[in-house]
């Protein structure tokens, strides 16, 4: 049975307190094809998921769960998703709503860099239907599931070029598109989809001001459900330990790097007041270069700095991103984490 009355989405940001992606798992994607479906979750050098490692991050102060899912290799030519990937993703998603966590799916590498969702106008005519067809299923699939289920329509759209920095008309329309057929299609689909809190993107998941300005949140028939989300991994240097379009770097806390956050601050801010909707930071962090106090500063004060606006931001966890031992489920760098979870 539908309930009656979901939380809004400003109340569902609102009461979550620390986030944490769970990465390079479900969304993991390569040359196999198999039916054992755990081999697709491995193709990225991470173990694979269990309750254990949920538990883990909610003992640690984590109380939302991204759970990150590419569905490229599990449908047909029309569309038609395999079962048994979509009765795996299932599996997590109870594992993680079993302990009473908010828990976020997508489509994650069917959008970015690879993809088959391409962000303009030409991208939605070609594959608008297959995208539809595919939410059709997902939110027809768990549209009787609580409030602390959150959709997402697609990770960091871009545009046929694979212009990360693009801004031009086409591709800021052709992510309006896709946006707004995710809205439409999930509130179509019956059930309690009709006031779940949803989550949308702008191009490429980035927050420049040209972005910011440029972007249309979706018409939507559920009145203050609807959330934005960009991602942050700035400064670039400091968050890889790769990254030869700028300077490297194993430190943090300069009058820049402060004044970096607080520009960000006051972008979302206003795009909060012209908007009216609540905003996470879906994926941030920075990988181990053998300096946990550097990263927990950083993560630190973006938390807080984001906090104080009612923002939310999700730890991007994987690989040398890690703040926990996958394996073993324990927390890895504690510093880190109690900077995330205020614990």
């Amino acid at each position: 049975m539908a309930k009656e009355l979901f939380e809004s989405a400003g109340q569902a940001v609102g009461n979550i307190r620390a986030g944490i992606n769970v990465g390079n798992s479900l969304e993991a994607h390569g040359h196999y094809t198999g039916n054992d479906m755990t081999q697709y979750e491995l193709q990225w050098g991470e173990p694979p998921l269990k309750i254990e490692l949920f538990e883990a991050m909610a003992a640690a102060g984590f109380n939302a769960i991204r759970l990150p899912v590419t569905w490229k290799h599990h449908f047909d030519e029309q569309g038609t998703i395999d079962p048994k990937w979509l009765g795996y993703v299932q599996q997590r998603v109870d594992e993680v709503l079993s302990l009473g966590l908010y828990c976020i799916i997508n489509l994650h590498h069917d959008g970015g860099e690879g993809s088959w969702i391409l962000a303009s106008k030409e991208g939605f005519d070609q594959k608008g239907g297959i995208f539809k067809r595919l939410w059709e299923q997902i939110a027809g699939h768990f549209k009787n599931y609580g409030e602390k289920l959150i959709f997402e329509a697609l990770n960091e759209p871009i545009n046929a070029a694979r212009e990360w920095e693009a801004n031009d008309p086409d591709s800021v329309e052709g992510t309006r598109l896709f946006n707004q057929c995710f809205v439409d299609t999930v509130r179509a689909s019956g059930g309690n989809n009709a006031q779940r809190n949803l989550i949308v993107m702008p191009y490429a998941g980035a927050y420049s001001k040209g972005r910011l300005d440029t972007f249309t949140m979706p018409d939507d028939s559920a009145k203050g459900h609807m959330i934005f989300e960009i991602h942050c991994y700035d400064p670039e240097g400091f968050s890889w330990y790769r990254a030869p379009w700028t300077v490297v770097r194993d430190s943090w806390g300069t009058p820049d790097d402060y004044s970096r956050i607080e520009e960000l601050k006051n972008m979302l801010a206003a795009f909060k007041d012209k908007w009216g909707v609540p905003v996470v930071i879906g994926e941030f962090g920075s990988q181990d270069k053998q300096n946990e106090g550097a990263r927990a500063l950083q993560a630190g004060e973006l938390v807080r700095a984001m906090g104080s606006i009612g923002v939310k931001c999700f730890w991007w966890e994987c690989g040398a991103f890690c703040v926990f031992d996958r394996r073993e489920c324990e927390v890895k760098f504690p510093e880190i984490v109690s900077a995330l979870t205020g614990e």
